[in-house]
């Protein structure tokens, strides 16, 4: 990694190691450097075990001579050198000319340190993707916040990145919302225009599921399937509830769509035909659908706003996969393989054989039977999966690489979607399609139904973040104004649920509690926030020059505080490249709340304004090197970084 100070003392150790080994009569194909677990054995190590095993050799007089040569070798990182535990060679930074270095570094590249000048190559990583039926509510807001986040550090490591959000306008939720919204007539948004969008979808879905479960209970009671039916009548009983709910929100909207579609009588029938309207450009169908979908991604963007999150594109699944007949000619491609079965007018995609025929199974860590993919239905219109796969194309034709950031639910359509690409032809572009998975958020004691109007929306998380947060500033700084007070309150609150969504793995669960998200004495964004503002802090009261303490004296900068804080900021660029390599962002979390930890370490043992001359301003260079990083890891995560606290 390019402006790497660690990554130059790391290749300054390799060359050392190889030149004596070599002066040794000894060869190593591949010098591999471990950072020992205590730094008294050093801040990188090279074990000689193996090398002992091959030649032959005792691997402590391996190691041993190979100190010998390393000390009579010039150095310019490396200090001291020193061969342990029968058989490593240890290898200590000067911290003199380490400091020197990474400080030096950090000063002259400012903001830009830790992003890569290195052109990578293009790729769209698609997420958030939330269906317009809905707020963004909290499960949702881990996908915005994880997608950001990855862009933003693929983009910090040279790679031409495109955020896309892709419209699923043609689902059969969004007719089913859309339906609903045509029985509300004129009724007009009372609160924010995607709230109101996703209680037209849960009256809609609650009225549609009462109607049909009465419906299968009397056809039941008919057959005398009495127990078939009970289970049916449970189940009513508890849309009969989130209807009651529903309608204490809005009782005249409520009756008014409800009202509508008791009416009628086969409603789903209606909301399939308005789907296939759509598909096929129906002008009505349009204009009812789009309308919807409009108010619901206004809502949206008001949302993501405030959390800093923005789009390079915005993708009407219609516009690309439906009306463009890209959808069909997907389903056209593949009926002329022998991996596709149809049996009266519905095609059906055979993922087995082709997992099969294609020795897929141990490439995808396939343990069980694909099942098969239902291209497009019998009445015409294509499924999701089929249109996602012309999305796919599309997306290749404008970039090298594609992550979709989609929840482990979706783990089976997207194995099927790489398998669809196969049985195309396309596994060249398969291999390039990654599914960014992640588990579920989980709230104790809550469980959501987007259908029953059950959710805890992002926005309401985001107000309760910052309302707490205002709160604890409050106690914490009440000589503040209000006003610098609530502004201080939006950066820390909004900037604790993305921490919170970010820090753990994409592959574990979270469990959001308050306590956690808003601590400020440990693994939190206020926690970080807090060290930031502390560095400030001390440089505000040292003046804005610390060149008035004349130069630095980097010798006088050698306690262990200091040391850990220096090298924890010289891997910073190796982290941001390990982070995009890897694809895990929970590593730009991880590498801020530890740098933050050992700032309050070094603050509280270490005097920097009573310092004099040049160790004070050696140490004002720290601290601004410190507050930079702090600023820049945050940066990454899509946190900003207070001034006061």
């Amino acid at each position: 990694m390019e402006d790497s100070p660690f990554g130059l003392f790391r290749k300054e150790c390799v060359a050392l190691i190889t030149d004596a080994l070599r002066q040794e009569g000894l060869l190593e194909k591949e010098i591999r450097l471990t950072v020992p677990s205590d730094s008294a054995y050093g801040d990188l190590s090279f074990s000689t075990f193996a090398l002992g095993k091959s030649a032959g050799n005792d691997p402590r007089l391996i190691a041993e001579g190979a100190v010998k040569r390393i000390e009579a070798s010039h150095r310019e990182l490396v200090g001291k050198v020193e061969s342990a535990g029968g058989g490593y060679v240890n290898f200590f930074i000067d911290l003199t000319r380490f400091a020197e270095l990474t400080l030096g570094v950090i000063g002259e590249k400012g903001r830009s340190y830790g992003l890569s000048t290195t052109k990578r190559g293009s790729v769209i990583v698609e997420h958030t993707s939330v269906n317009p039926i809905h707020p963004i509510h909290v499960g949702g807001a881990r996908n915005a916040v994880i997608g950001d986040c990855l862009s933003r550090i693929l983009r910090a490591a040279g790679r031409e990145v495109k955020a896309h959000f892709y419209i699923d306008d043609v689902g059969l939720q969004v007719a089913q919302a859309s339906y609903g919204l045509g029985m509300a007539g004129s009724a007009r948004a009372k609160e924010k225009s995607d709230h109101f969008i996703g209680f037209i979808y849960a009256v809609t879905s609650c009225a549609m599921s009462i109607k049909r479960l009465r419906m299968e209970i009397e056809e039941l009671k008919v057959g005398c399937k009495d127990e078939e039916a009970r289970g049916k009548i449970g189940e009513l009983d508890d849309w009969i509830g989130a209807a009651a709910d529903l309608r204490a929100k809005d009782e005249e909207l409520f009756d008014r769509i409800s009202d509508g579609i008791c009416a009628v009588q086969d409603p789903d029938s209606e909301v399939n035909k308005l789907l296939k309207r759509y598909e096929e450009k129906d002008s009505g169908a349009v204009k009812l659908i789009r309308g919807l979908s409009e108010l619901a991604l206004a809502g949206f963007r008001e949302t993501l706003d405030r959390v800093g999150i923005g789009f390079d594109s915005w993708d009407w699944e219609s516009e690309i996969t439906s009306w463009s007949g890209s959808a069909e000619k997907v389903v056209d491609r593949l009926a002329k393989t022998e991996y596709v079965e149809v049996e009266k007018g519905t095609y059906v995609l055979d993922s087995e054989l082709v997992a099969t025929k294609l020795k897929l199974k141990e490439k995808y860590g396939i343990r069980t039977e694909v099942p098969p993919l239902t291209l497009k239905r019998s009445d015409g219109t294509t499924l999701y999966t089929t249109r996602d796969i012309a999305y796919t194309l599309w997306k290749f034709e404008r970039a090298e690489e594609i992550i979709n950031v989609i929840s482990i639910e979706q783990k089976l359509p997207q194995l099927q979607l790489k398998l669809a690409l196969y049985a195309l032809g396309e596994g060249k572009l398969a291999d390039r399609l990654v599914h960014f998975s992640y588990e579920l958020v989980h709230l104790p004691g809550y469980k959501m139904s987007g259908r029953r109007g059950r959710f805890i929306a992002f926005d309401d998380v985001l107000s309760e973040g910052v309302d707490r947060a205002f709160r604890e500033v409050t106690e914490r700084s009440p000589h503040l104004s209000e006003e610098e007070r609530r502004r201080i309150a939006e950066v820390v609150g909004i900037g604790s649920v993305r921490y919170a969504m970010i820090a753990v793995a994409s592959n574990k669960p979270i469990t959001f509690t308050w306590d956690r998200v808003l601590n400020f004495e440990q693994n939190s964004a206020p926690f970080i926030q807090y060290a930031h503002a502390r560095a400030s802090n001390i440089l505000a009261k040292a003046g804005s020059d610390p060149a008035k303490c004349g130069p630095p004296d980097y010798s006088g900068v050698q306690s262990n505080y200091e040391k850990d804080l220096i090298v924890m900021l010289s891997i910073f660029p190796e982290v941001v490249s390990d982070a995009a390599r890897t694809l895990k962002p929970e590593m730009l979390a991880e590498f801020a709340n530890n740098l933050a930890s050992k700032f309050n370490l070094f603050y509280d043992n270490i005097p920097v304004l009573k310092a004099e001359g040049g160790i004070k301003a050696a140490r004002l260079n720290l601290v601004e090197a410190t507050k930079l990083v702090i600023a820049n890891a945050l940066s990454l995560i899509g946190i900003e970084a207070p001034s006061r606290m």
